[in-house]
């Protein structure tokens, strides 16, 4: 099974190095071996946390995290979306067993850019007061992207 999940932001029309957002946020969480392949419409970052092994070492126990930046913003996901003026600026095409790192990713990103949305498709939307309150629980919890964003507190 592979579930999926999308950074949703308004386009404002200006130039933006979309990818340099992210990688920004992979470099703070020591994510600093990073392998992006530039597509025609998109980069794909491939990132791991430091360690000893090889990027693509099979024996490397660190996950792999994977991120479409999306350089046309072309993509409208949902119908809501497009009422919303919403695109999809990032897309995580495998969250299953990196449940707690894409939420502090997408937690930090909507830090610095709070009018986003994150979405998954399964169909749930979350905003920053739905990843505010799963982040900050005692123990924050791994299968948030299975449950309803209305299952969390406005915080």
């Amino acid at each position: 099974m592979i579930c999926e999940g999308r950074i949703l932001e308004k386009f404002e029309g200006r130039n933006i190095f979309v990818d340099d957002r992210i990688q920004e946020i992979l470099d703070a969480m020591n994510y600093h071996r990073i392998v992006t392949i530039y597509k025609s419409d998109c980069s794909l970052i491939l990132s791991k946390e430091d360690n000893e092994y090889d990027f693509f070492d099979e024996e490397d126990p660190t996950p792999m995290i994977q991120i479409y930046a999306y350089l046309d913003i072309k993509e409208v996901f949902t119908r809501k979306s497009r009422k919303n003026e919403l695109v999809t600026f990032f897309r995580f095409p495998d969250m299953i067993g990196k449940e707690l790192i894409i939420l502090e990713i997408v937690h930090r990103y909507m830090e610095k850019y709070p009018n986003t949305a994150f979405y998954i498709d399964n169909g749930y939307t979350f905003r920053k007061h739905h990843i505010d309150a799963i982040y900050n629980m005692p123990e924050p919890d791994a299968e948030w992207i299975y449950k309803s964003p209305d299952m969390y507190k406005k915080g």
